[in-house]
């Protein structure tokens, strides 16, 4: 695991597990979907794992 990550990442990672798509993260934080996927694949990068199963029905947190 990479040390240090941009702890405003997790509120990301949060409203995607919550809404459970991308758009519906976006419209959570008031920002776009490119913006939600941009940081939590940099939030995946840096802890170094994987958190969702993207799937055509949305994303499902792998824990």
């Amino acid at each position: 695991m990479r040390r240090g990550f941009d702890w405003n990442d997790l509120r990301f990672f949060l409203a995607v597990a919550q809404a459970g798509t991308l758009t519906g993260a976006a419209r959570r934080l008031g920002t776009d979907h490119a913006t939600v996927s941009r940081r939590v694949s940099a939030l995946e990068t840096a802890i170094g794992a994987k958190l969702f199963e993207r799937t055509p029905q949305g994303y499902l947190p792998t824990l």
